[in-house]
């Protein structure tokens, strides 16, 4: 199959186990999948009647970004997971961003080629919201993707993610960096251009900075979707700087836009360019961070919503309980309206809950709804917002990473 981008594979990850623990692996299943809305490879759904296992296993793993491995005395002692592990390892020795994640059901010592990698245990019962949030964050680590909005220089860099591209856009990306900017970008996993999504990514950023990637099939001869993102920064106001590919011969229209360069991988002269545009760099006009309205209490609860959110998303998660200031309560209502989306948990129809929502709501921001219980409706004021539903804390997990997941990011160092 053709090579492609981690981020880009059409499975969230591949789901190992032995036949004798498929009653956990349903279980696990079912939480990725209808909780946390992730795509998740499993024999059980995926395996085609009459498939040959062994070949089948390698395209799995390949088209997948991550692999978790169920672990088990019963599993771990006929070998079932060797074979499985060392074709996930195969995709991890060639692709870092590739994760291997073993979860352990019962007291199994792991086996020696997982030894060094660290293992989350989940029981052989019902996931628990710590468990939960240590599975969803295993497939977003390391800990770089949850960035502090005010630690550098936040920057906006388009490039694209075919492998052909790779080159030109690190040599870019490294100048950048090697001037202390940050640098923030569209997820790899979006399907399309959003210009509402992109255009908050870019409120919380000071410039943007383009490797315009070769695409000789199209009229621009480069990627449509770099330049979409190039025109949205300009009419941001942002400063900008853009390499082109040395094949391209772009357009007049395109060439006149600001912030086009000559094309160079000379590294010296791209250092100076990403030193220019570090002087020109702007504050942001707003940092990016997700509000979670919730009741007080339930600290260690809201601490695996919040972990997991920020791993998923890439955007900080913020509670009102640890908004400062005075008032107090207007701090958090003005936390509220700039946030890049609320979670709204009216579980228990906390007064305060329903405020925060209220000034969310108010304030144009995008709002999810979050409930304990059976499907029902809401109070009146909020008939027009969908809810999500969740059955235990577990579930609560999921569903906070599933509909914060769209505002997800990348953020490279």
């Amino acid at each position: 199959m053709a090579e492609a981008v981690i981020g880009k594979r059409p499975y969230h990850a591949f789901l190992s186990h032995a036949h004798v623990d498929k009653a956990q692996a349903d279980r696990l299943y079912d939480f990725l999948s209808r909780v946390a809305g992730f795509r998740v490879w499993y024999d059980t759904d995926d395996m085609p009647p009459g498939a040959a296992f062994g070949s089948r296993l390698y395209e799995a793993i390949e088209s997948s970004r991550a692999a978790i491995i169920l672990l088990s005395r019963n599993s771990v002692a006929r070998g079932w997971v060797e074979e499985e592990y060392h074709a996930a390892q195969n995709q991890r020795a060639n692709h870092k961003d590739f994760r291997v994640i073993p979860l352990r059901l019962d007291d199994v010592q792991p086996p020696g080629f997982l030894s060094n990698l660290t293992n989350i245990e989940i029981g052989t019962g019902e996931l628990d919201a710590a468990a939960a949030s240590l599975i969803l964050q295993a497939l977003y680590l390391p800990p770089r993707i949850t960035p502090d909005p005010a630690a550098g220089q936040h920057t906006y860099f388009s490039r694209g993610w075919r492998a052909a591209d790779a080159a030109q856009a690190e040599a870019v990306a490294a100048a950048l960096c090697d001037t202390g900017l940050r640098l923030v970008g569209d997820a790899q996993d979006h399907d399309k251009t959003d210009p509402e999504r992109i255009g908050g990514i870019m409120k919380g950023c000071g410039a943007f900075a383009a490797a315009l990637p070769y695409r000789p099939s199209v009229q621009e001869t480069t990627s449509t979707h770099v330049l979409d993102e190039w025109r949205l920064a300009v009419a941001s106001g942002l400063p900008c700087l853009v390499i082109p590919h040395q094949d391209i011969r772009l357009p007049a229209e395109v060439r006149e836009l600001p912030g086009l360069m000559p094309t160079t991988a000379d590294a010296v002269q791209l250092s100076e360019y990403a030193e220019n545009l570090a002087e020109e760099w702007r504050t942001p006009e707003r940092a990016p961070y997700i509000f979670y309205a919730t009741e007080f209490g339930k600290r260690e609860l809201h601490r695996s919503v919040i972990a997991a959110v920020q791993a998923a998303t890439g955007v900080p998660c913020i509670l009102g309980e640890y908004v400062t200031g005075s008032p107090v309560q207007r701090e958090i209502l003005n936390t509220v309206s700039r946030a890049t989306m609320v979670l709204a948990n009216i579980t228990g129809d906390s007064p305060n809950v329903y405020l925060e929502t209220g000034a969310a709501l108010a304030s144009r921001r995008p709002v999810a709804l979050l409930r304990s219980g059976p499907p029902g409706r809401p109070v009146f004021m909020l008939r027009d917002q969908q809810v999500h539903d969740y059955a235990n804390d577990a579930e609560l997990v999921g569903r906070a990473v599933r509909v914060a997941y769209p505002h997800r990011r990348f953020l490279q160092t």
